[in-house]
């Protein structure tokens, strides 16, 4: 089917190759399209939330984050290029409710959506990166394992009204992978969003934070699954009689693997070993409470024997997950990214050569395991490569 845009003032009209033509306003939440024809939706839960394809050569795209736990959240400005002009977040010490979140967004909108920030034109779409279970199909958050008040929220209406563009919602971790394949460590990118690439064909990224998620890319496109919880590689079964998940259930790999778990468990371990504490008190300025994932290994490579036996099982409990992945969807690709990824080679380098050592020949061939390009920042990154799919 042929679908021609026109943009005369603020709508946008879509004509079909029978004719037909629809409008979209700008500032209407409540449409669908299929097959290039806009509709006004039955309710808030529409079938299909996808927004067209729109022609634009100028103008501006918003990506936001919310965590997990909802207590770090940003509202980066882009150009259609990808990159970000200006970036306003809003992190808290405590974990809030959903009001408070939605006000601090609404803070930052007014920080980063003023006249002088947007000299070239409007915006036109925004994307959401959620630390969560999201359904990307009806745009909604369905519950943050960190967080409470999130159940089957509307999310993307309540965007897409209140910034008064279409708004595309998903996992953080699926959107820090399409990053990732379109624009970071699994494509080699010259000339910006816009320009050539090298994508590769089968990735993975995994998100070892607080929690740790999962995205699958295939072909340049997030795969979803059949509910929209493709990917959740944190709550893949490692140990029946594991430490308690998030969750609620027990031996996850986040339990075991997560930057919360890893730090938790260095200093519950500590206690028993001078001087493992005493190590503790010098990296982290006597702080031990703030021991992060990254010391705790760059603890274990300068030999301390509790850091060193963390290091082990968190490797150990990466690669029995991965190596089942490897064999599952044979990625050619496998990108960390998160806390625990800021110990590098500390952790790409053995994880590797672990899942080689567990895995078919034919199936590790040509696999990499990498750091994220992105850093801290690939979920701003991920939301703003959300929003630039449809243009």
């Amino acid at each position: 089917m042929r679908v021609i845009l026109l943009c005369v003032d603020e709508a946008i009209w879509y004509t079909n190759a029978a004719g037909a033509v629809s409008l979209h306003e700008e500032g209407s939440a409540m449409f669908t399209q299929h097959e290039g024809t806009f509709t006004r939706a039955s309710g808030p839960l529409s079938a299909n939330r996808t927004t067209g394809k729109l022609l634009a050569t100028q103008g501006y795209v918003v990506g936001i984050e919310i965590s997990g736990s909802g207590s770090r959240q940003s509202v980066a400005l882009a150009d259609l290029d990808g990159h970000i002009l200006y970036r306003a977040r809003r992190p808290l010490d405590y974990v809030p409710d959903t009001q408070t979140v939605l006000s601090l967004l609404d803070q930052m909108f007014d920080e980063v959506l003023t006249p002088e920030h947007l000299p070239n034109g409007r915006i036109l779409r925004a994307g959401v990166a959620v630390g969560g279970l999201v359904d990307s199909a009806q745009g909604v958050v369905r519950s943050l394992h960190h967080a409470h008040g999130w159940q089957d929220f509307p999310l993307q209406d309540y965007l897409s009204e209140r910034l008064a563009v279409p708004c595309i919602i998903d996992n953080n971790a699926n959107a820090a992978a399409l990053a990732e394949v379109m624009y970071g460590a699994a494509s080699s990118m010259d000339g910006g969003y816009n320009g050539p690439h090298c994508a590769e064909r089968v990735a993975l990224y995994i998100g070892l934070g607080r929690g740790i998620g999962g995205g699958l890319v295939i072909n340049g496109k997030i795969f979803h699954g059949a509910s929209s919880t493709a990917g959740e590689i944190g709550h893949v079964l490692i140990d029946e009689h594991g430490p308690k998940c998030s969750c609620g259930n027990y031996g996850h790999l986040e339990a075991i693997a997560s930057a919360q778990a890893i730090s938790r468990t260095m200093i519950g371990l500590s206690v028993e070993h001078p001087e493992t504490e005493a190590a503790i008190r010098r990296v982290t300025g006597e702080r031990a409470e703030r021991i992060t994932a990254e010391q705790v290994f760059r603890l274990a490579a300068e030999g301390d024997a509790v850091a060193s036996g963390i290091v082990e099982n968190v490797i150990s409990a990466l690669s029995i997950a991965l190596v089942n992945i490897v064999h599952l969807i044979n990625p050619g690709v496998i990108i960390l990214g998160g806390q625990v990824a800021l110990a590098g080679g500390l952790l790409t380098a053995p994880l590797e050569e672990r899942i080689r050592e567990r895995s078919l020949a034919a199936a590790n061939s040509g696999l990499r395991v990498v750091q994220s390009a992105f850093g801290s920042e690939a979920n701003s990154v991920g939301a703003v490569t959300l929003a630039l799919q449809d243009m």
